[in-house]
């Protein structure tokens, strides 16, 4: 089976230059699913965890650019492998607007859940067309919360045994993971969810050595 990146290498040969880029963004990407297993060894993991299920949901993008009911059909074949853990990292809408919250909750009213817990972080769209309207972050977060996510704010949560941390978006007024991460805990088994990868590269980690699950980049 031809996967995302094979696709690019072998069409990016016959496209023109800036013609391919907008073609793949409006009509490939947002249709392109791929259910994607790997291990995913935690440190200090409690027995009782192993062989669990986590699964990543990542940059829905609910607006006007593609039709949404797509994402719906999505989640009911996320549910088949009935994840035991769930996690959303970011960019639920695409500007946030009032009609496009409205959307959101259509969506989410079909969201996967995870059988043990489920939790959310915000992306930079979360925060509105110019990723700094906190307003706009907390509309997004209340809809997410009633919709079963536990949303991680620079902060933690633990369940079952393992502890979640949740940063606020690299790009958004509300980036503040030393709050969470002073109190960072090496004992037990954590898990960071963070949008932007690019975070990586911040003096905010306290030592933190393990798994940093982010959205973003699309699958690129």
């Amino acid at each position: 089976m031809m996967t995302r990146k094979t696709f690019i290498k072998r069409l990016a040969q016959f496209s023109l230059i800036g013609a391919f880029p907008a073609l793949y963004s409006w009509q490939v990407e947002p249709f392109w699913v791929e259910f994607v297993q790997r291990k995913l060894p935690v440190k200090n993991l409690p027995q009782a965890l192993e062989g669990k299920t986590l699964m990543q949901i990542s940059d829905l993008h609910v607006g006007d650019r593609f039709d949404w009911n797509f994402l719906i059909d999505s989640f009911q074949k996320a549910k088949h492998f009935n994840p035991d853990f769930v996690v959303y990292t970011g960019d639920f809408v695409n500007h946030g607007t009032a009609e496009e919250r409205e959307d959101l909750k259509k969506v989410m009213s079909h969201a996967v859940h995870g059988k043990l817990e489920t939790f959310g972080i915000l992306g930079n769209h979360d925060y509105g067309k110019n990723w700094d309207d906190v307003e706009c972050s907390e509309n997004i977060c209340d809809i997410l919360e009633d919709s079963g996510i536990k949303m991680l704010k620079n902060s933690s949560e633990e369940s079952h045994g393992l502890n979640f941390i949740g940063f606020e978006d690299l790009w958004s007024p509300n980036f503040y993971p030393a709050e969470v991460m002073k109190s960072y805990d090496p004992s037990k088994s954590n898990i960071v969810l963070c949008h932007n990868p690019d975070a990586c590269d911040r003096d905010i980690w306290n030592g933190y050595q393990g798994w940093i699950l982010s959205g973003h980049t699309h699958g690129g």
